[in-house]
């Protein structure tokens, strides 16, 4: 193949044109008017340079006037789109448009009144140079206005754009053009292929700045969430703190109770003053969860005497279960560890957001708690289940019930969290929350965890003796007075 002017051109056309395509791909996902702008720059470039390889074929009102516009043009259309990119107004558009048409009246007079092809040369490379420099200048004074570096790419192919008009200026008087211009010599056709070049590298450059502008709306966008988020741990904090304050007037006035109170009654405020410490932990964790900023959940693990934990559960859940008129059952493995190291305060957090779980969706019905203990070396395997005989989930559906959020039914004061919260805590003590359900039969959460025994204790492990109690629980009804109250059987085997 022959290198000469018409394939430059032709070659230049196909480049163009790809490059229009690329940008339009760019703009389809981003809406991002800037880049119009520049697709249309290397449209109309491509447009005009084949236009040229087509002198033969087209009139020279095509081929001279309407070629050497387009191509002029593209230099306005980048203009323009740098200006929208750096939100400046278009203060030199109106010069560029007279530029525009005493480039097209010099043409048509070189063309159809003396016919001189240097002369025409001369006319489009100083057109081309003065948008150029238009364009270097804006990009200068963006670069003040920002008060730091523009992107050097662009700057520097502008700058080589600028060179390669000068040069053609410069170097026509040596290497002049025929009056037939696609039989130029090496000199046009290598100005040419640089000017293909320079519009690749400026597509690069486009592309890149496009890059960076997004980059920066993440950071913007990252910064409005940081910000926000910021926010909900401020509420978090209030929240927390003003919950503090009706807490406190319950266990004064419970603790005032209780020293009038008699024996059958001093186990139920027992239970109140239990609950509402347990409540001013977790508000406690909530304060300190939101002055840390959302940090992950931690687990701290200490010596916790693992029966008289167990025991505070349950009778919690004997309260929970009385709710709905529930039976509670609570088995124990014959032996037990004296005390383990692990996080009581998680572990009770957990086993007490599964019970919750299953007296609030069971009702007339039966919830078990089962914990099973066994020697490893010097450490124990534990082994928890919380199981009803409730409404039961249908697993089918593939719901993701450990994710935030999500309600296994909707219930009144649910938020969805409970599961997820346990599924966290389990995660961080080393274990994995399970599920098995039948729907209108029953569910059982159940997780193993591995716990080294506390330095210190005695023996280690001691027998449990399980005996079982009946503890009657009368629920109030108060939403219809003169109803008889209903009592809740309410089972749980005791050590010795």
């Amino acid at each position: 193949m022959n290198l000469n002017l018409a394939t430059a051109a032709f070659f230049s056309a196909l480049v163009e044109f790809a490059l229009c395509l690329g940008m339009l791909v760019l703009w389809t996902r981003e809406k991002a008017r800037y880049l119009i702008y520049w697709s249309l720059g290397f449209l109309v470039f491509g447009a005009g340079s084949l236009l040229i390889s087509l002198r033969d074929k087209v009139p020279d009102f095509l081929s001279i006037l309407v070629a050497n516009l387009l191509t002029t043009l593209s230099s306005v259309l980048f203009y323009i789109g740098i200006c929208l990119f750096f939100g400046r107004r278009r203060s030199w558009l109106p010069w560029m448009v007279v530029i525009l048409g005493l480039e097209v009246t010099f043409l048509a007079y070189y063309a159809y009144v003396i016919y001189n092809t240097s002369a025409r040369v001369y006319v489009y490379s100083m057109a081309q140079a003065l948008i150029v420099l238009t364009t270097l200048g804006t990009l200068f004074v963006a670069g003040r206005e920002r008060k730091k570096s523009l992107n050097p790419e662009v700057v520097v192919v502008t700058v080589l754009f600028l060179v390669v008009h000068c040069a053609r200026m410069l170097g026509s008087p040596f290497f002049p053009a025929p009056q037939d211009f696609l039989a130029s010599g090496n000199f046009q056709t290598l100005l040419a292929f640089g000017l293909m070049s320079i519009h690749i590298a400026y597509a690069q450059a486009f592309g890149n700045m496009h890059a960076a502008a997004l980059n920066a709306e993440l950071n913007v966008a990252l910064a409005d969430a940081k910000a926000k988020d910021r926010q909900k741990v401020e509420v978090l904090g209030y929240i927390g703190h003003d919950l503090r304050a009706p807490l406190a007037t319950i266990s004064g006035y419970s603790s005032l109770l209780l020293a009038e109170a008699r024996d059958n009654q001093r186990k139920l405020l027992q239970t109140i003053q239990r609950s509402v410490k347990y409540q001013l932990g977790l508000i406690d964790e909530l304060l300190g969860y939101a002055k840390s900023e959302l940090q992950p959940l931690t687990v701290q693990a200490a010596a916790t005497d693992l029966l008289h934990l167990l025991d505070d559960i349950s009778e919690y859940a004997v309260a929970l279960c009385s709710q709905r008129n529930n039976r509670f059952h609570y088995h124990v493995s014959d032996q037990l560890p004296r005390r383990i190291d692990a996080d009581g305060k998680r572990l009770q957090q957990v086993l007490l957001n599964l019970l919750s779980n299953a007296a609030k969706f069971t009702h007339d019905g039966t919830v078990t708690l089962s914990v099973t203990a066994k020697p490893e070396g010097s450490a124990c395997a534990l082994y928890f289940a919380v199981s009803d005989t409730g409404i039961g989930i249908d697993l089918d559906q593939n719901v993701d019930i450990f994710g935030a959020f999500q309600q296994i039914q909707a219930t009144n004061g649910s938020t969805g969290l409970g599961l997820f919260i346990s599924q966290r805590i389990v995660s961080a003590m080393g274990g994995s929350l399970s599920v098995a359900s039948v729907p209108s039969q029953g569910t059982t959460f159940s997780f193993a965890l591995s716990a080294p025994i506390a330095a210190g204790s005695a023996s280690g492990w001691f027998a449990v003796a399980q005996r079982g109690k009946n503890l009657a629980r009368p629920r109030q009804n108060s939403t219809r007075p003169g109803r008889p109250c209903r009592t809740a059987s309410l089972w749980k085997s005791l050590p010795i």
